[in-house]
């Protein structure tokens, strides 16, 4: 097993810092060393197991974006040896700050405590919803 981490907040914050870094050896260690973990990626395939997770990351880092993430927590549970975050993520691309940021992200992120401490077993992000109303096809409150 790799070196876990204390709390489910520190998982969450290695794999974020991994993140913006574009560290795949960082974004790795976040991740728990087993071939049921899955990520999903908005409007990607799912990775399944280590090695297409770290596949669906080198293929984010490779684009040479330099990402900043602002994370709002939106809820948080943890019962026994599971935790779920759910969280929006507003990123900003190449320093650009304008009103042509893309959307947030909504994700939930699954942490596992497999007795030595916590590590991610499951990200997924998807666009946010538009707001009520706004949906083509929807009738308008």
């Amino acid at each position: 097993m790799l070196n876990a981490f204390e709390t489910p907040q520190d998982a969450e914050d290695a794999f974020y810092d991994a993140f913006e870094e574009g560290n795949i050896d960082a974004m790795m260690s976040a991740w728990a060393a087993r071939d049921d973990i899955i990520c999903i990626q908005p409007i990607r395939r799912q990775a399944i197991g280590r090695q297409g997770v770290r596949e669906a990351w080198e293929e984010v880092f490779s684009a040479g974006a330099r990402i900043e993430i602002e994370v709002h927590h939106q809820h948080w549970t943890e019962s026994g040896d599971c935790a779920i975050h759910i969280v929006l993520e507003q990123l900003t691309l190449n320093g650009d700050t304008s009103n042509n940021r893309p959307p947030p992200i909504l994700a939930t992120n699954l942490y596992r405590n497999y007795g030595d401490g916590w590590l991610l077993v499951l990200h997924h992000a998807s666009p946010t919803p538009p707001p009520p109303g706004r949906v083509q096809g929807m009738p308008q409150r």
